[in-house]
């Protein structure tokens, strides 16, 4: 009912109405005061009679009821034109405050947009001013860090310099202590070269002494061997007819040294003596001498290999 109601009051009205008009007309037509009673036979004429006032009793009351129905219709005209009137009334309300809310609900939503802008702005300034703030503190850490660096990296150069400088010193002092060194080196060294050249030339003297010594002594061993020699081969040498006094000629004879003699290989003269004779004569003498005497000083052995001397018997 009460969805039929909400959906279609004009209906509900108009049932409500059609409902109390049959009530009415039922009340009408009741006989209240009447007890049930055996009715009277009725007589057309006076049927007919009730009848016609039932027609007029009927057609009043249709009128009345048709009266009722336009008065119920014009009031209920009235009451939907006031329902339609309170229900726009009350929409345009219901819209106004619907817009009112809405502008509300917007100017909330600006206002909240703007308390969250604001909020997202201070937000935004905090955090710049804590990163700011957290900044400068790294910065100013890192500066006081880097002003300790350089303050230790500083005391580490101080110390290497005053390091360095005292390995400058001790250098320097060992380079004067090896450069005295060195000096008495040298001077060490030139004493002990002149030292050695004074007995080096004191040597190369007593040895000049010994050599010229032996020099003499070697020499006067080969002219005494070339006597001797000479002196042999004389012995061995037989004069020739037609031999003229004071004839001599030049010999270069070929020897193989042993131990104190040496053997004749080979017998040339230099040039003739003149006389056929007298050169055969000193060749086979030089052979028939053989071996001869020789010194046996190591230093006169190549002397005696090979000697050239001159023949001259007187």
């Amino acid at each position: 009912m009460l969805n039929i109601l909400r959906t279609n009051p004009q209906a509900f009205a108009f049932a409500v109405v059609v409902h109390l008009l049959l009530i009415a007309a039922l009340s009408f037509n009741v006989d209240w005061n009447s007890k049930h009673k055996l009715s009277a036979p009725k007589v057309d004429v006076i049927q007919a009679v009730m009848i016609d006032e039932s027609k007029i009793k009927a057609e009043e009351q249709k009128r009345k009821l048709e009266e009722e129905r336009r008065k119920q219709a014009e009031q209920e005209k009235k009451r939907k034109a006031e329902q339609d009137k309170k229900r726009k009334k009350a929409e345009a309300e219901k819209r106004q405050k619907q817009a009112e809310l809405k502008k509300k609900k917007e100017a909330e939503k600006k206002r909240k947009a703007e308390q969250e802008k604001k909020k997202q702005a201070e937000a935004k300034r905090k955090k710049i001013e804590a990163d700011k703030k957290r900044k400068q503190a790294e910065l100013k850490k890192k500066q006081e860090a880097e002003k300790k660096k350089q303050a230790e990296l500083k005391k580490k150069q101080e110390a290497e310099k005053k390091r360095l400088a005292e390995l400058e010193k001790k250098r320097k002092a060992e380079a004067e202590r090896l450069k005295k060194l060195e000096e008495q080196r040298k001077a060490e060294e030139q004493r002990r070269a002149e030292e050695d050249l004074i007995r080096q030339q004191q040597i190369a003297k007593e040895e000049a002494a010994m050599n010229a010594v032996r020099q003499r002594a070697l020499q006067a061993e080969l002219e005494h061997f070339k006597a001797l020699i000479a002196d042999r081969i004389k012995n061995k040498w037989f004069r020739p007819t037609n031999w003229r006094a004071g004839t001599s000629c030049p010999v270069t004879v070929r020897l193989v040294p042993g131990a104190g003699t040496a053997q004749v290989i080979d017998v040339r003269l230099v040039s003739s003596c003149g006389n056929p004779l007298f050169d055969r004569s000193v060749e086979n003498a030089v052979y028939s001498a053989s071996p001869l005497p020789i010194s046996t000083a190591p230093e006169l052995i190549d002397q005696f290999r090979e000697m050239t001397f001159n023949f001259k018997p007187e």
